[in-house]
């Protein structure tokens, strides 16, 4: 039971869809092309696209992300083709997978206008975000 209450406390907690402001990061995620990431539990940005002030103290294993880089992904949409759903709470992709609208609405802000693009394999799959081949970010759907 203590094992239990301890991982309970270590989980990251992911921004509630349509929270104001900005992602509060948690963790840091080091890839092995050197990179390093901002993370939230939902949400995994290159910091420094993100650039923030400072990085969080705690750091996780990046092997899991990295993992979501090179999956396969059925489709394919840009930050203009998501729909706002009338909660406001989330976006939902053409194929009607919801994304956290807190999370949108900051990569609208952070990332280069046009040239982002966000690959998806279903409802419940890491949803890989791209520009000019190379990732930029991972974001997890909202589920139904």
């Amino acid at each position: 039971m203590i094992t239990q209450a301890l991982l309970a406390q270590n989980r990251l907690k992911p921004t509630v869809p349509g929270t104001a402001g900005d992602p509060i990061w948690q963790a840091v995620v080091r890839t092995s092309d050197k990179r390093t990431f901002l993370t939230d539990g939902g949400l995994a940005i290159d910091a420094a696209l993100a650039k923030p002030a400072t990085l969080p103290e705690r750091e996780v294993s990046g092997k899991v992300l990295e993992t979501y880089f090179t999956a396969a992904h059925s489709s394919e949409c840009s930050l203009g083709d998501l729909k706002r759903t009338t909660s406001g709470k989330t976006y939902t992709t053409p194929d009607g997978i919801p994304l956290n609208a807190t999370y949108i609405e900051y990569l609208r802000r952070i990332l280069p206008r046009g040239q982002v693009r966000l690959r998806m394999s279903g409802d419940m799959h890491p949803v890989v975000i791209v520009a000019d081949a190379r990732v930029l970010g991972v974001l997890m759907p909202v589920k139904k």
